[in-house]
């Protein structure tokens, strides 16, 4: 959250204890001096409802904004942007019981002058009994207050340097600082790109009420509740700082090589265009170049969506078939080519014709472990621009189903240590590593326990 902000909302809270302290002091000063007591409820700058102002201008020389409510949102009369609307209740909020702590005496022409009021920020909060306008002015030599005056008081004010900064007019604190203009609901698609390439693309089915990747992708299982948490964050996400407008330079902040680039899109239509580049001197913030003009900072891990893979939202355990729906498999793997037929329900096995008793638990826990050592496919990743051939497999399998028919498997030599997942003839678009074929609990390891166990 911006630091302004939070500096808003702190000062509500404290304001509430500041409160209690003047009333004490104030029951303490009538019994010392009528005088003293008059000053401090002079000092007494406003008190009205907070949720009563249905309009808040914010004004410098020719500069002026005008934030309207209208029904329970705050707009920019202009409609230029969106409005902060946290900012706007805090505004009205904050000034609603605003206090000084000092005061200068009667205004006068050389005070205002002196003060900085001749040329002061104003801001003007109407709600139904009238409108409360206050006049900042310069910062203290000391750096301590914000001189002020208000309409209908005669005095120049004092009030504490962060009280008085957060009525400066500052355009990037009306401006709206949610990163996304929707909510979860609105989210129509998200694209992801790296070198000018797509990463991952990401559309909602309106008819299924689902997420869904690429038609690439179809062999594979999408991972709705990685989606809808990923894009929960950050349709969430509000800018630290709110930096440049109407950037020309990409350079000046990175975006000439970004860390990150992604489109969303909302179901109406509209669509926001991110940018992103890692802030060099603390890599915790990263900028972010919205629709090539407003920069904005963030904290890098919240933009990570950007660095996404369909990878990354997909099912990564890919289990073609269950043990239980199966009457048998053919099994080959580098020079083995086997055979076996079972019966789930009787533990009745047959292995390359010989008759195989799986009732002892140890024997049939081997028998199980080494079928989900190769039907339960651990993806190591995605990769949907090769083009692998269905030639020569280190690993093929043919599951046969109890109802008919069979799903069968073929594990090809990739790039590396990978070995790309065809499924019926069919590359589903991932691959798995070699880890998963050789080493301790892997295909090969389990393959040798069960047949010494069996004693085949």
């Amino acid at each position: 959250m911006n630091k302004r902000i939070i500096a808003l909302i702190v000062l509500i809270i404290m304001a509430g204890a500041s409160i209690g302290t003047m009333l004490f002091l104030k029951g303490q000063k009538q019994k010392e001096d009528q005088k003293v007591q008059e000053e401090i409820n002079d000092n007494i700058l406003f008190d009205f409802d907070p949720y009563s102002p249905t309009q808040i201008v914010f004004t410098k020389g020719d500069e002026s904004y005008t934030c309207k409510l209208d029904g329970e949102k705050w707009v920019l009369d202009s409609g230029e942007f969106p409005v902060d609307q946290t900012y706007c209740q805090l505004i009205c909020t904050y000034c609603s019981n605003l206090t000084a702590v000092e005061n200068y005496g009667e205004v006068t022409d050389e005070k205002l002058k002196m003060y900085g009021l001749d040329n002061a920020d104003k801001v003007e909060i109407t709600e139904p009994k009238g409108t409360h306008t206050i006049y900042i002015g310069n910062e203290s030599p000391t750096g301590e207050y914000y001189y002020a005056t208000v309409d209908g008081k005669k005095n120049v004010y004092a009030l504490e340097l962060m009280r008085g900064s957060v009525l400066k007019l500052d355009r990037l604190l009306i401006k709206n600082k949610e990163l996304l203009p929707y909510t979860l609901y609105d989210l129509k698609e998200v694209i992801t790109y790296r070198d000018g390439k797509v990463l991952c693309d990401l559309t909602f089915d309106e008819s299924s009420s689902q997420w869904k990747l690429p038609a690439d992708y179809s062999q594979v299982t999408l991972d709705q509740t990685e989606v809808t948490a990923t894009f929960n964050n950050i349709v969430r996400l509000e800018a630290e700082e709110m930096m440049d407008e109407k950037l020309d330079d990409l350079k000046k902040y990175g975006f000439d090589t970004p860390y990150g680039e992604a489109v969303v899109k909302g179901l109406d239509g509209s669509e926001r265009h991110l940018l992103i580049s890692i802030d060099e001197n603390d890599p915790r913030y990263c900028y972010v170049l919205v629709d090539n003009e407003q920069v904005e900072m963030y904290y890098t891990a919240d933009l990570d969506f950007t660095q996404k893979t369909a990878y990354d939202y997909i099912v990564q355990n890919y289990n073609i078939v269950s043990y239980y729906n199966i009457s048998g498999f053919n099994f080959k793997f580098r020079e083995s080519d086997d055979k076996c037929t079972l019966d789930t329900e009787t533990k009745e096995c047959t292995y390359n014709g010989k008759n195989v008793d799986i009732n002892p638990s140890e024997t049939y826990l081997s028998l199980t472990n080494f079928f989900n050592s190769f039907s339960i496919l651990k993806l190591s990743g995605t990769d949907i621009e090769s083009k692998p051939e269905l030639k020569d497999p280190e690993l093929s399998a043919e599951f046969f189903l109890k109802e008919g028919g069979s799903i069968k498997l073929d594990l090809v030599k990739g790039a590396d240590t990978s070995y790309y997942v065809f499924r019926d003839g069919k590359y589903i678009g991932a691959y798995v590593d070699e880890s998963m074929l050789t080493g301790r609990n892997t295909v090969s390891d389990f393959y040798l326990k069960f047949k010494k166990l069996a004693n085949i």
